[in-house]
């Protein structure tokens, strides 16, 4: 049976003050729960439905995690109760939050950077996180203002990117620090800059996305050093901020 103490944790880890003060977070899924077993991110325990054992597929996935931590059996209507979304497939699981610290990233090769600046919507950070993933990020930075990566909606958008590249904590100044010392030029994506296709692009590159509404804030684009525009032949005033990045980084790819 789960103590009061864990039924309180479950709660509170919706809450992003609690996740700060835990260092903990919400895992949600069959198919995230996998990858977080995957990347050996400690886990802390697990509750499970009554029914996730009745696959193939769950009863191995509960194996699993009876190998790695405490596990919790309740009925769905319990766990339903812990879960911060919908179609929560019957398992959750509370886990350490990977601590990264940008003095640390060591990055070989043309590996690009993605930053992050206010972006505030937990599926754009998901979708984001996946994008960095598919064009080789080396990490992704996330500035002050941006929603919280560990918030469970955005580790499940994510589908277990975040458990595959780095997710970054930082200040403004402190990366320009970073990038400058490690050979980066520092772009950022607003429709009133330079189209993509006159650019050529160096080896490492940053490339910086903002709030979907406001954009890049003013000290990020007086840091960064060039706007980078992607040429649309539509009526849309602006793409959204996840799409435009993955536009972006491929082409970033391509070039490096």
């Amino acid at each position: 049976m789960l103590t009061r103490a864990e039924r309180n944790l479950l709660h509170g880890l919706q809450r992003r003050k609690v996740r700060d003060a835990e260092g903990a977070c919400l895992v949600e899924g069959v198919r995230v729960v996998e990858d977080l077993l995957d990347s050996g991110v400690p886990l802390r325990f697990a509750v499970v439905s009554s029914t996730l054992e009745d696959t193939d597929r769950g009863a191995r996935l509960a194996a699993m995690l009876e190998a790695r931590c405490p596990v919790h059996r309740v009925s769905e209507a319990e766990l339903s109760r812990y879960a911060a979304t919908e179609a929560v497939q019957g398992v959750v699981v509370v886990a350490e939050i990977p601590r990264r610290e940008l003095a640390g990233m060591e990055v070989r090769g043309a590996a690009p950077v993605l930053v992050l600046d206010a972006v505030q919507d937990p599926g754009n950070f998901g979708t984001l996180a996946r994008s960095a993933e598919a064009f080789g990020a080396a990490f992704v930075a996330v500035l002050p203002g941006t929603v919280d990566p560990w918030n469970p909606k955005a580790i499940r958008s994510a589908a277990g990117a975040t458990f595959r590249v780095p997710v970054v904590p930082a200040e403004l100044p402190e990366l320009v620090e970073w990038l400058r010392e490690n050979g980066y030029a520092f772009y950022g994506a607003d429709a009133a800059g330079t189209p993509v296709d006159r650019i050529d692009f160096p080896s490492r590159v940053a490339l910086a996305v903002g709030n979907e509404g406001a954009g890049l804030g003013r000290d990020v684009r007086e840091a960064v050093d060039a706007l980078v525009a992607i040429p649309h032949r539509g009526r849309a005033e602006s793409l959204n901020v996840a799409v435009a990045a993955g536009i972006l980084l491929y082409l970033i790819s391509r070039s490096a």
